[in-house]
């Protein structure tokens, strides 16, 4: 600084130096004298990529039990991480009661989701009494619910991460529907399983029939 000062004075000049820099000056400069040994990154380059990177790994679980006319089912739906659905309807023949059969659809979820590998699941139900006591938030004073509570616990060991979450009967409905179905359809003594299979269609089915018909007749 003293050298400066007096290089300047024989033009008549004060030197005066700044208080504060600007950051857009130490930008330009920087900009104008780069470091040769530095490496440039790209634009899209981002060395922690492989840290910063989490992929969701949890599945979602819906459960819900149906009685109808001392017939009783369960209705279970499995979503993996990447949408894929995975839904079981399956018919009890043995009684129940209604909040048996809950803890029912509930038990054979979890099971159902340990044979598919899953290792982190997020449990919905519309049963508050379920939730709540699985969720360890209620006590169970019933002893034949008690056997359902224990069985739940050592499943959920086999698990690294379960919670539960309580939905309302409208955002639980296709589950529904899966244990009503199995309450209403009878099933021969010799079959132990039956394929469900559940489409959307945007269209009439008579709409793509005659597209079947002409593009055949065009062909010929």
């Amino acid at each position: 600084m003293s050298r400066w000062t007096l290089m300047l004075s024989e033009f008549d000049l004060k030197y005066v130096p700044l208080k504060v820099i600007k950051g857009r000056s130490v930008a330009d400069f920087l900009a104008d004298n780069p470091i040769k040994e530095t490496e440039v990154i790209g634009t899209w380059s981002f060395p922690d990529e492989n840290v910063v990177h989490v992929e969701k790994d949890i599945w979602d679980f819906y459960f819900d039990g149906a009685s109808n006319y001392m017939r009783y089912g369960v209705g279970i739906l499995l979503i993996s991480p990447i949408g894929e659905h995975v839904p079981v309807s399956i018919k009890l023949d043995f009684n129940v009661t209604n909040n048996a059969v809950e803890y029912e659809a509930c038990l054979l979820g979890l099971r159902s989701a340990l044979d598919l590998g899953v290792k982190k699941l997020l449990v919905h139900g519309d049963s508050s009494l379920v939730i709540n006591q699985v969720g360890g938030l209620w006590k169970i004073k019933s002893q034949s619910l008690a056997p359902y509570q224990t069985r739940i616990e050592e499943l959920e060991k086999y698990f690294e991460d379960i919670r539960y979450v309580h939905l309302s009967r409208e955002e639980n409905q296709f589950v529904d529907a899966l244990s009503k179905l199995a309450t209403l359809i009878n099933i021969p003594d010799h079959v132990n399983s039956m394929p469900i299979c559940v489409e959307r269609r945007s269209s009439p089915a008579y709409v793509n029939v005659i597209n079947d018909t002409e593009e055949g007749e065009t062909e010929a």
